[in-house]
């Protein structure tokens, strides 16, 4: 009888791995729009239901967070994690929807590792969420938040190769500041990544 009085938990868990699935869906929609660079307008609108998919999944944490008597960890530390999360999402759909804006003709090679990369950090981002259920993942939490890093410094690394190689072969200067735009942009979801990855650091600190 006394439980029905109790004070409820949110499954902020819950909430949270939702987030990430949606940014792995996103990761996955963003590669399978380059691997087949037709039909934009449908696969741009399709990444723009997930952005607010994953809007939606924000909003309800921050509501239910200002509701809840009691949380798993910190409430700015769950706020602030959704919140990177979700713009995670962000930016792969902005970064999608300046393809188009730009007329991007097709994507390059680099565009298209940039993407995988993006999709393995995301993959990562979701195992290392994962694992807060239960503070003993502490190593494999661990893991993934230090692999996301390391790929966030490969694709660094393409980048500024991929930006070098256009200002040595790209002659039109406008397609050069497109391809450079496009290269960057990709580059910032990397290091939403990497945010949301140095995020779990801190909470996996604090509950230690």
């Amino acid at each position: 009888m006394l439980n029905r009085f109790m004070p409820k938990e949110e499954d902020f868990f819950a909430l949270l791995e939702q987030a990430s699935t949606l940014v792995i869906q996103g990761s996955e929609q963003l590669q399978q729009l380059l691997e087949d660079y037709t039909d934009l307008p449908t696969k741009l609108h399709a990444l723009e239901n997930q952005e607010h998919a994953c809007d939606r999944i924000t909003h309800m944490t921050m509501d239910r967070l200002n509701k809840a008597f009691i949380t798993p960890f910190d409430r700015e530390d769950i706020h602030q994690l959704v919140s990177a999360i979700d713009d995670i999402m962000d930016t792969i759909e902005a970064a999608a929807q300046r393809m188009e804006m730009v007329r991007l003709k097709k994507p390059t090679e680099p565009i298209k590792k940039l993407s995988q990369i993006i999709h393995r950090q995301c993959l990562c981002v979701h195992q290392a969420v994962q694992g807060l259920r239960d503070i003993r993942n502490f190593n494999s939490i661990q893991d993934q938040c230090v692999e996301i890093h390391r790929l966030e410094n490969e694709s660094d690394i393409l980048m500024k190769q991929a930006i070098g190689h256009l200002f040595d072969v790209e002659k039109d200067p406008i397609e050069l500041m497109k391809m450079k735009e496009i290269y960057e942009n990709l580059e910032v979801v990397t290091d939403r990544c990497e945010a949301v990855a140095s995020t779990i650091q801190g909470v996996v600190v604090k509950m230690c």
